[in-house]
């Protein structure tokens, strides 16, 4: 069977699996405050204001767009596993993402990301694989991964879901 990676249709054999994802609409993300900061603004002469988003569930602005991308792909089929390059943001998004809808993750990390962050990541119930030197050599490695039918990439930013 094909699969449109965008959308994470099924497995090869349309197959369901044990543990199916969940396949809710709820908004994984939170509202968050917007707060005029005095110290900035004086700083500047200009209003600063500050978008609070390190208070997102998973800590990471990028919840918004990423927990959208695997839910869309969620809704529209079975979702067998998600693979995500990062340096932290994007992967903490998905795995957030992932534990909340019941689905397997794997984030590919270069090794100059911090060890702090992988332990994190882990914690979400991600699996991690450390790999290059560089994000363009992780997310080459977890855009090989992620060629497996029922399989969703989900790229740090290059999406148009994101």
């Amino acid at each position: 069977m094909a699969t449109d990676r965008a959308n994470c249709v099924t497995g090869s054999k349309g197959e369901s699996v044990e543990n199916p994802p969940a396949r809710s609409t709820k908004q994984l993300h939170v509202e968050t405050p917007v707060l005029l900061s005095h110290q900035l603004t004086t700083k500047t002469g200009y209003k600063v204001y500050l978008k609070l988003e390190n208070l997102q569930p998973p800590g990471s602005f990028k919840i918004r767009g990423i927990s959208h991308m695997i839910q869309k792909a969620v809704l529209g089929g079975i979702c067998e596993h998600v693979y995500c390059a990062s340096g932290g943001n994007a992967g903490m998004a998905a795995a957030y993402s992932c534990l909340q809808l019941n689905i397997p993750c794997t984030i590919v990390l270069p090794k100059t990301t911090p060890g702090f962050i992988a332990k994190k990541l882990e914690d979400l119930g991600a699996e991690v694989i450390i790999h290059g030197s560089v994000y363009d050599e992780a997310k080459k490695h977890a855009t090989e991964l992620s060629e497996k039918p029922g399989a969703l990439y989900v790229p740090a930013f290059e999406h148009p879901d994101i």
